[in-house]
């Protein structure tokens, strides 16, 4: 990360670098507006009620007067705090947004706000074809679309492995709809993108025959 700017609290910078993940769909946050869970590299999991801007974790119940690094974090992940510009994107946990239907914001010189994206090597740009971004897309499929995800089948009937651009490899079952990521299925971008690809035939249909040449 740059230098900060003089003053800029620590839980910011933590909010920023330290490795947690912000889920808006599973256990108790499932169907529930405003509610976050957030899971930190320890595995300790705090519920984050960012409409009423509170979290269970021992910082902001022993100090009301700041805001934790977990209710920060939760604000850069759903964009309604945009990333400072003086961080660099290097440092920047790749979690960010992984598992919320929302897009995170990075502040620009000009003082606006530009939706942020990962470095050029794990994103896919592509303006025709199967993995094309268009208007009515939500956010989980533009994810799916435009991430650096590799798909291949691994066993039939129906079962694919996925890895992320933070290397990380799920299962996915197209035909159970099932991924083991943490994301509840019916909103999972590796489901998304393994069926996008099943469909553009770029990887082996669900019993394992292969793509008509």
């Amino acid at each position: 990360m740059t230098s900060n700017p003089a003053g800029m609290d620590d839980r910011t910078v933590a909010a920023l670098t330290e490795i947690m993940t912000v889920l808006d769909s599973v256990g108790r946050v499932r169907d529930a507006p405003g509610l976050y869970l957030v899971v930190s590299s320890s595995g300790s999991e705090y519920l984050v009620d960012m409409a009423e801007g509170r979290c269970e974790c021992p910082d902001d119940s022993h100090r009301p007067s700041v805001t934790c690094k977990h209710r920060r974090r939760v604000a850069f992940a759903i964009g309604e705090r945009p990333i400072p510009e003086w961080a660099n994107q290097d440092a920047l946990d790749d979690q960010f947004g992984l598992h919320v239907d929302a897009d995170p914001t990075r502040a620009v010189p000009d003082g606006g706000v530009a939706q942020a994206t990962t470095d050029e090597g794990s994103i896919t740009q592509s303006a025709s074809g199967p993995l094309a971004i268009k208007p009515a897309d939500d956010p989980r499929t533009k994810r799916a679309k435009r991430e650096a995800i590799d798909v291949s089948f691994l066993q039939k009937p129906g079962r694919y492995e996925v890895q992320s651009a933070s290397d990380s490899v799920y299962e996915v079952d197209v035909l159970e709809e099932t991924c083991s990521c943490p994301d509840d299925a019916s909103r999972c971008k590796h489901l998304r993108r393994v069926g996008i690809e099943i469909r553009a035939e770029l990887v082996p249909r669900p019993d394992g025959r292969l793509p008509d040449a």
